[in-house]
Protein backbone atom coordinates (compact mmCIF):
# COMPACT_ATOMS: atom_id res chain seq x y z
CA UNK A 1 0.00 0.00 0.00
CA UNK A 2 1.10 3.50 -0.61
CA UNK A 3 2.16 5.72 2.57
CA UNK A 4 -0.26 8.68 1.37
CA UNK A 5 -3.30 6.33 0.99
CA UNK A 6 -5.76 6.77 4.08
CA UNK A 7 -5.88 3.86 6.69
CA UNK A 8 -8.79 4.71 8.59
CA UNK A 9 -12.05 5.78 7.98
CA UNK A 10 -15.24 6.84 10.04
CA UNK A 11 -19.23 7.46 8.91
CA UNK A 12 -20.22 11.58 8.93
CA UNK A 13 -22.78 12.26 10.57
CA UNK A 14 -23.19 16.30 9.40
CA UNK A 15 -24.02 18.41 11.97
CA UNK A 16 -23.28 21.56 12.44
CA UNK A 17 -21.83 22.13 15.10
CA UNK A 18 -19.73 19.15 15.74
CA UNK A 19 -16.23 18.36 14.17
CA UNK A 20 -15.86 14.91 12.35
CA UNK A 21 -14.64 12.73 15.36
CA UNK A 22 -11.17 10.11 15.27
CA UNK A 23 -12.14 7.07 13.01
CA UNK A 24 -11.82 4.19 15.70
CA UNK A 25 -14.43 3.53 18.31
CA UNK A 26 -13.30 3.44 21.88
CA UNK A 27 -15.87 3.10 24.07
CA UNK A 28 -19.56 1.15 23.32
CA UNK A 29 -22.17 0.31 25.38
CA UNK A 30 -26.11 0.71 25.78
CA UNK A 31 -27.55 3.97 27.19
CA UNK A 32 -29.71 3.50 30.54
CA UNK A 33 -30.59 6.90 30.57
CA UNK A 34 -32.62 9.80 28.71
CA UNK A 35 -32.75 13.26 26.99
CA UNK A 36 -28.91 14.45 27.13
CA UNK A 37 -27.68 12.10 29.92
CA UNK A 38 -25.96 8.92 28.94
CA UNK A 39 -25.56 6.41 31.74
CA UNK A 40 -24.37 3.43 31.76
CA UNK A 41 -25.14 0.16 34.34
CA UNK A 42 -24.26 1.07 37.82
CA UNK A 43 -20.95 0.08 38.89
CA UNK A 44 -19.80 -0.74 35.75
CA UNK A 45 -17.27 2.21 35.39
CA UNK A 46 -17.39 2.30 32.05
CA UNK A 47 -16.93 6.35 31.58
CA UNK A 48 -13.61 7.00 33.34
CA UNK A 49 -12.22 3.33 34.15
CA UNK A 50 -9.61 1.91 32.02
CA UNK A 51 -6.18 1.73 30.95
CA UNK A 52 -4.18 4.99 30.42
CA UNK A 53 -2.41 3.88 27.20
CA UNK A 54 -3.48 0.84 25.91
CA UNK A 55 -1.67 -1.26 23.16
CA UNK A 56 1.06 1.78 23.54
CA UNK A 57 -1.14 4.18 21.71
CA UNK A 58 -0.47 6.96 23.49
CA UNK A 59 -4.10 7.61 24.16
CA UNK A 60 -5.93 7.19 27.38
CA UNK A 61 -9.29 5.34 26.84
CA UNK A 62 -10.92 7.61 29.59
CA UNK A 63 -14.13 9.91 27.98
CA UNK A 64 -13.06 13.06 27.76
CA UNK A 65 -15.33 16.32 27.48
CA UNK A 66 -15.45 17.34 23.76
CA UNK A 67 -15.35 13.11 23.07
CA UNK A 68 -18.19 12.20 20.03
CA UNK A 69 -21.05 9.53 20.91
CA UNK A 70 -22.81 8.11 17.83
CA UNK A 71 -25.98 6.06 17.67
CA UNK A 72 -25.44 3.47 14.84
CA UNK A 73 -29.04 2.61 15.03
CA UNK A 74 -30.28 6.01 14.14
CA UNK A 75 -27.41 8.50 13.05
CA UNK A 76 -27.79 10.20 15.94
CA UNK A 77 -24.49 11.97 17.23
CA UNK A 78 -24.18 14.05 20.32
CA UNK A 79 -20.86 15.33 22.18
CA UNK A 80 -19.88 14.95 25.92
CA UNK A 81 -20.05 18.52 27.67
CA UNK A 82 -20.07 17.48 31.21
CA UNK A 83 -18.63 13.98 32.77
CA UNK A 84 -21.37 13.75 36.03
CA UNK A 85 -19.70 10.42 37.38
CA UNK A 86 -18.15 7.07 36.44
CA UNK A 87 -21.39 5.84 35.11
CA UNK A 88 -22.48 8.89 33.77
CA UNK A 89 -21.86 11.78 31.11
CA UNK A 90 -24.11 15.08 29.89
CA UNK A 91 -24.27 15.21 26.40
CA UNK A 92 -24.54 18.48 23.74
CA UNK A 93 -27.76 17.64 22.48
CA UNK A 94 -31.08 14.68 23.48
CA UNK A 95 -31.10 11.99 20.81
CA UNK A 96 -29.35 8.56 22.11
CA UNK A 97 -32.64 7.15 23.39
CA UNK A 98 -32.41 4.46 26.57
CA UNK A 99 -31.63 1.46 25.93
CA UNK A 100 -29.58 2.26 22.68
CA UNK A 101 -26.32 1.08 21.86
CA UNK A 102 -23.45 3.83 21.25
CA UNK A 103 -20.16 4.18 20.46
CA UNK A 104 -17.71 7.04 21.35
CA UNK A 105 -14.90 8.36 19.33
CA UNK A 106 -12.47 11.21 20.18
CA UNK A 107 -13.20 14.37 19.12
CA UNK A 108 -11.00 16.63 16.72
CA UNK A 109 -10.43 20.12 18.52
CA UNK A 110 -11.78 19.17 21.39
CA UNK A 111 -15.31 20.47 23.82
CA UNK A 112 -14.74 23.79 21.71
CA UNK A 113 -14.83 22.37 18.55
CA UNK A 114 -12.11 24.69 17.31
CA UNK A 115 -12.88 25.70 13.06
CA UNK A 116 -9.28 25.70 12.22
CA UNK A 117 -5.87 24.47 13.14
CA UNK A 118 -7.10 20.43 13.42
CA UNK A 119 -6.71 17.24 11.84
CA UNK A 120 -8.35 17.28 8.24
CA UNK A 121 -9.96 14.67 6.78
CA UNK A 122 -10.76 13.73 2.77
CA UNK A 123 -14.33 12.77 2.10
CA UNK A 124 -15.99 9.75 0.20
CA UNK A 125 -19.34 10.41 -1.11
CA UNK A 126 -21.36 7.38 -1.73
CA UNK A 127 -24.63 9.65 -2.96
CA UNK A 128 -24.77 12.35 -5.06
CA UNK A 129 -25.21 15.92 -3.31
CA UNK A 130 -24.19 19.24 -2.05
CA UNK A 131 -21.98 19.71 0.56
CA UNK A 132 -21.00 22.67 3.19
CA UNK A 133 -17.78 21.82 5.05
CA UNK A 134 -15.20 23.59 6.61
CA UNK A 135 -11.73 23.00 5.56
CA UNK A 136 -8.66 22.10 7.97
CA UNK A 137 -6.94 25.02 7.81
CA UNK A 138 -9.96 27.43 7.63
CA UNK A 139 -12.66 29.03 9.54
CA UNK A 140 -15.20 29.96 6.95
CA UNK A 141 -17.84 27.47 5.30
CA UNK A 142 -17.38 26.36 1.53
CA UNK A 143 -19.50 24.74 -0.92
CA UNK A 144 -19.14 22.44 -2.74
CA UNK A 145 -22.05 21.99 -5.51
CA UNK A 146 -22.79 18.93 -7.01
CA UNK A 147 -20.39 16.12 -5.93
CA UNK A 148 -20.98 13.34 -7.70
CA UNK A 149 -21.82 9.47 -6.27
CA UNK A 150 -18.73 7.35 -5.14
CA UNK A 151 -16.33 10.32 -5.61
CA UNK A 152 -13.47 11.54 -3.55
CA UNK A 153 -12.84 15.24 -2.23
CA UNK A 154 -9.50 16.43 -2.50
CA UNK A 155 -9.74 18.83 -0.05
CA UNK A 156 -9.11 18.24 4.11
CA UNK A 157 -12.29 19.41 5.79
CA UNK A 158 -12.98 19.03 9.87
CA UNK A 159 -16.62 19.42 9.61
CA UNK A 160 -19.78 18.47 7.50
CA UNK A 161 -22.65 20.88 7.87
CA UNK A 162 -25.93 19.15 8.28
CA UNK A 163 -27.89 22.55 6.65
CA UNK A 164 -26.62 22.75 3.46
CA UNK A 165 -25.26 18.88 2.71
CA UNK A 166 -27.92 17.42 0.66
CA UNK A 167 -24.90 14.43 -0.36
CA UNK A 168 -25.05 11.38 1.92
CA UNK A 169 -23.37 7.77 2.84
CA UNK A 170 -20.51 10.35 3.26
CA UNK A 171 -16.79 8.82 4.80
CA UNK A 172 -13.92 10.60 6.43
CA UNK A 173 -10.68 8.95 5.58
CA UNK A 174 -7.62 9.31 7.55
Amino acid sequence: MASNQPTEAVIVVPNDDINIPDPGVYKSGTNNGAGVNLTVAAGTGKFLSGESNPAGTGYSNKVALGDVVYEPSTGTIAQVIAIVSEDELTLSAPGVGGTAAFDIYRGNGGASNLKSGNEGFSLFVGTAGDLRVIPASSEEPVDLKNVGNNSYVPLQVIRVFATGTSASDILALK
